[in-house]
């Protein structure tokens, strides 16, 4: 799990989220050369239910909110060592700012626009929802839950004209509620900011990341994917 990639901007709410470009395209090397291969949404669902993948040491990477850094910091790196992504958008901040974060020291920084976001999606990026303004899902009631998760889809699938399937949750806010809605409103799978892996027979509406934070240099990097797959077997990060 991603945020951004790009120099630390000075009052920023997180700074973790910077992850330097350099150090990106070092963990999408080392994730190349180790054999993994990244998968999309159906290839977890499918995973999950029992399936074997083709690829031995599957991984999807993902990342929260959509800044515009992901489409010109990340995306051509991910081209570059041959590695798909999954981006969780907002669909009301779209060609927009992070107002969002204003009530936290705020730097306006841009949003992923409908032009990069069509182009990504050609070359096999896939976007899934991310809520419409970052609203805990929980506190919503049931009507605005509802909306929320429909509005946005329906908005993300008329821009790049694919199918969105999954969604993370804003701040990683879940509940039994909040997951059965996504299943009735046409989502297959769910991400929270847990930390872990996820295996055979996993709820696909509860997915567990490993975040990725700016001082995750390679030798942490590492030591984090072996920390999270632990046992053995082919776990899905």
């Amino acid at each position: 799990m991603y945020h951004k990639v790009g120099a630390y901007q000075p009052g920023a709410a997180i700074k973790a989220h910077y992850v330097p470009p350099a150090l990106f395209r070092s963990h999408l090397s080392f994730l190349a050369a180790a054999g993994y291969r990244a998968v999309g949404v159906s290839d977890i669902t499918r995973y999950l239910a029992g399936e074997r993948l083709a690829v031995e040491r599957p991984i999807a990477i993902t990342f929260d909110d959509g800044y515009d850094c992901v489409y010109t910091q990340a995306f051509p790196a991910l081209q570059e060592f041959g590695f798909r992504a999954i981006v969780f958008v907002l669909a009301g901040h779209i060609g927009g700012v992070n107002d969002w974060e204003a009530q936290r020291a705020m730097v306006a920084e841009p949003m992923l626009t409908s032009e990069h976001m069509a182009e990504m999606a050609c070359a096999g990026v896939e976007f899934g929802s991310h809520g419409i303004q970052h609203r805990r899902m929980t506190r919503l009631e049931p009507a605005q839950l509802r909306d929320d998760l429909l509005t946005s889809k329906r908005i993300l699938e008329d821009l790049t004209g694919r199918p969105v399937t999954a969604v993370a949750y804003p701040h990683g806010d879940h509940n039994d509620r909040v997951r059965t809605l996504a299943a009735e409103t046409g989502y297959a799978a769910g991400c929270t900011v847990e930390r872990g892996v996820n295996r055979p027979g996993a709820d696909p509406f509860a997915l567990k990341r490993i975040n990725i934070r700016r001082y995750n240099y390679l030798p942490l990097f590492r030591l984090k994917l072996r920390r999270a797959y632990g046992t053995p077997g082919p776990p899905m990060g």
